[in-house]
């Protein structure tokens, strides 16, 4: 691990970063609640009162601030942690990849997720997904649901559904605008794999930008233009999981961490729950997030900054847009400053790309800028941002259990030293990544599956073919003169 490095907090990463803050701290806010209170008695009290007697009615009413203090963090431990989730993800080995196929092992990634919407919508990074062909949601109550899976690389977001009869406890999602820094920040999730872990801090800054790079994929990174910076304790594992406020409401997703070693310093990010809202809306009705694309780059304009080009503030624009792109069609060009689109004021770098990327595509907007002092305006139709391809889940198997079978004739039924009346279908063979390949094994005599007995290959994949992913099936089967029985899981 590099030194000073931001790392996801379910996958290591490298970033380069600035800009550290000092840490604030819950004992730090409780010694300044204290302290004031303490003080406030002393100058409102107009008789002479006992130095005994004051001091333990100060502590009497400072121990009653901090235990209304601890309900409220209780109260929302209560409320947040039934909706808040743990997020298996495996990445089954490539063909080809120089291994042996039962030498080969599938690539665990542990995050978190929290629970959006009562049918089983849940919130969760997409590096925690990412590339997984097989996805397992563990509740708070230890229910366990197999996923499908939305993604988006671009905000590394992503949705998974979980369905049962029942509806899901859902966390309440706040406004990450109103957020300001020394309001209390609680992480909720499961670092370590250590589910429901619950801790407290204060939001430490705003608008935090950071890039992560990808060791595996070097040519590939995600880049946070605004991610709020937070002192709770966030650690690999917490990645997905929900960053909240005092009212239990869910402000942002934990995401990346900074630190040397691996843990928590007190340096982590999330991305801010209203960036979010624009994702999940179109995940939920379209399967994809379309953004809007200008094809410029854009930097803030320092105080500095401002008086060279003559404005008051806005967004810079380092270079020349490329050739083909919508920005420069409309002939934007590098030291143009953007201060307005479609009359929404641009303050600085994030306004715009904010204010781009959430307009739809083929939207015609006006573009308000100053070029050499001179303000100017033009009419732009913006493009889609190219997608950035996302790898698709490997397929597992020869069916959804992963398991080969053949029908059970005398000469196998000696082979493996089976009564020859037993009726079932023998083993041939089992994919190594598959649950069942955990219970079964090569000779094996599968009776019944559920219900349902399988005297033949046909009956077998009739079954086989009713199954659902995530379901947990009951299998009889014999092995040698022993009866046996399994739950698999279905891939």
């Amino acid at each position: 691990m590099q030194n000073c490095s931001l790392k996801y907090c379910s996958v290591k990463l490298r970033l380069s970063t600035r800009n550290n803050l000092p840490r604030l701290s819950f004992m730090t806010r409780s010694s300044a609640t204290l302290l004031i209170f303490m003080a406030g008695l002393y100058t409102s009290s107009s008789l002479p009162v006992p130095a005994q007697e004051k001091s333990s009615s100060s502590v009497k009413s400072s121990l009653s601030t901090l235990n209304e203090m601890q309900d409220a963090f209780a109260a929302i431990a209560e409320e947040l942690e039934p909706a808040v989730c743990t997020v298996f993800s495996s990445h089954a080995p490539r063909s080809g990849d120089g291994s042996s196929k039962s030498s080969r092992k599938r690539a665990p990634v542990t995050g978190s997720g929290v629970v959006i919407s009562k049918d089983g919508w849940i919130l969760t990074n997409d590096h925690v997904v990412d590339g997984a062909d097989r996805v397992t949601v563990k509740l708070h109550d230890g229910r366990e649901f197999m996923g499908e899976v939305r993604r988006d690389y671009h905000s590394d977001l992503a949705l998974v559904k979980i369905t049962s009869s029942t509806p899901f406890p859902a966390a309440r999602l706040g406004d990450s605008d109103k957020l300001k820094i020394g309001h209390w920040a609680i992480a909720i999730g499961s670092p370590y794999r250590y589910e429901g872990s619950f801790s407290v801090g204060v939001v430490s800054s705003m608008f935090r930008r950071q890039e992560v790079f990808d060791f595996n994929s070097p040519n590939q990174g995600r880049f946070y233009p605004n991610m709020i910076q937070t002192d709770a304790a966030i650690n690999p594992g917490n990645s997905g999981g929900p960053l909240c406020n005092i009212s239990g409401e869910v402000i942002g997703i934990n995401t990346t961490i900074e630190s040397e070693a691996g843990g928590s310093v007190g340096i982590g990010f999330a991305i801010p729950i209203n960036s979010a809202k624009f994702v999940v809306s179109q995940l939920l009705e379209k399967g994809r997030v379309s953004y809007g694309y200008l094809g410029v780059s854009p930097t803030d304009v320092t105080p500095k900054m401002a008086s060279v080009l003559r404005v008051e503030r806005g967004a810079l624009i380092e270079r020349d847009p490329e050739p083909s792109s919508p920005g420069a069609k409309s002939g934007l060009q590098a030291g143009d400053v953007v201060v307005s689109i479609n009359n929404h004021s641009v303050r600085n770098e994030l306004d715009l790309r904010t204010l781009v990327a959430q307009t739809i595509p083929g939207t015609t907007v006006k573009i308000n800028y100053v070029r050499d002092g001179i303000p100017g305006n033009i009419q732009v139709t913006l493009g889609e941002a190219p997608e950035i391809p996302i790898e698709k889940p490997h397929t597992l198997g020869t069916a959804q259990l992963g398991i080969e079978v053949q029908s059970l004739s005398d000469k196998l039924a000696d082979q493996y030293r089976i009564p020859q009346k037993l009726q079932g279908v023998a083993v041939k063979a089992i994919d190594p990544d598959c649950d069942a390949a955990d219970k079964l094994m090569v000779g094996a005599v599968i009776i019944k599956i559920n219900d349902t007995e399988v005297p033949t290959v046909q009956a077998f994949h009739a079954v086989v073919a009713s199954l659902k992913s995530g379901d947990l099936i009951r299998i009889r089967y014999q092995v040698g003169k022993d009866r046996r029985f399994a739950l698999v899981s279905v891939n």
